[in-house]
């Protein structure tokens, strides 16, 4: 009896362990695929920014070569027509850089939800390991108190 009463207790313990150590486990994992999304909405940030770039620079390159076309034909760059087109492209380019900004922002700040959801599912992992610790350990305590009555 005393041998069974002790082999009881071990399993009661180790399975109290266990639940503890997946509790612990799964934190560290969120944790990783926490600090993962952080990167990458890093480099979402980063792309972005020089995407960005990538089209103020185009846009400045088709404004330089429409004003030598213009030029070319001797029309006057700065009234009329011409002025209204060059403007228009110039807001359209803008709008075309900010809205790769923007879409930049939108998946950061998706990848950024991601990280606290993450953060917050491990989080509650370790907090449920303990209550499964604490129920194995009741579980187990009862167990044994009814093999000993018995």
């Amino acid at each position: 009896m005393g041998w069974t009463v002790a082999l009881m207790a071990a399993a009661t313990a180790m399975s109290a362990a266990g639940a503890i150590s997946a509790g612990q486990s799964a934190k560290a994992q969120a944790k990783t695929q926490s600090e993962i999304l952080r990167r990458q909405a890093e480099r979402e940030r980063q792309i972005g920014e020089s995407n960005a770039k990538v089209q103020r620079e185009k846009n400045k390159r088709l404004a330089a070569k429409q004003m030598a076309l213009l030029d070319a034909t001797g029309q006057d760059a700065g009234t009329g027509s011409a002025l209204l087109v060059q403007q228009e492209l110039a807001e359209e380019g803008e709008f075309n850089a900010r809205l790769i900004e923007n879409n930049a922002a939108a998946q950061i700040s998706s990848l950024n939800e991601q990280r606290v959801l993450t953060q917050m599912k491990g989080s509650a992992a370790k907090k449920a390991s303990f209550f499964k610790a604490g129920s194995a350990l009741l579980e187990g305590g009862t167990n044994i108190a009814k093999f000993k009555g018995a």
